[in-house]
This record gives C-alpha cells, sequence and structure tokens, in this order.
C-alpha cells in the first residue's frame, strides 16, 4: 500500500472504511445504485450535485461532506465506525 492510498474518510466526526462511507450519505441524495459504484464515483457525483469542491478540502467542513484519509494520516489502529475493520 502507498501512503497516498485512500483508506478510508472522515465525515461528521467519524472515519470510514471506503466500503461503509456511501451508507452515511444521505439516502435522499444519492439513488439505490449509488451502492454497486466505485466510492469515489459516488462521492464525485455526490458533490457535483451539492457544489462540493472536492479537489479543495478547505472550502468544506468534513461535517458537511467527506474527506478523504490517506494511509500516510493513518496512526496506529485506526478503525471504521460502522464496521469496525481498521483501515
Amino acid at each position: 500500500m502507498k501512503a497516498f492510498d485512500i483508506v478510508g474518510y472522515t465525515y461528521q466526526a467519524a472515519n470510514y472504511c471506503n466500503d461503509c462511507i456511501v451508507y452515511q450519505m444521505p439516502k435522499d441524495s444519492i439513488s439505490p445504485a449509488a451502492f454497486d459504484m466505485n466510492v469515489e464515483d459516488v462521492l464525485n457525483q455526490l458533490a457535483a450535485y451539492l457544489g462540493v469542491d472536492r479537489d479543495d478540502e478547505w472550502s468544506f467542513d468534513s461535517g458537511d461532506f467527506p474527506k478523504v484519509i490517506f494511509q500516510s494520516m493513518v496512526e496506529d489502529w485506526e478503525t471504521c465506525a460502522q464496521c469496525d475493520n481498521e483501515l
């Protein structure tokens, strides 16, 4: 695994793995098909819909939209708030 690999997301004061973050998104903002899509595609579509610039993480709060967690950012044992798997 590389230091710049995405291992999860911070959203509303919790950390989630790549598999669980879509389940945290507002159900009225995503389609049922989102659960079968690549997580980055889902988040890119949702960001476009909500007017969030994902390339500028300073422009939004993790309480409003998920921010990425890179492998290099993980310290010690961090787990997903939903499934409890290690990030």
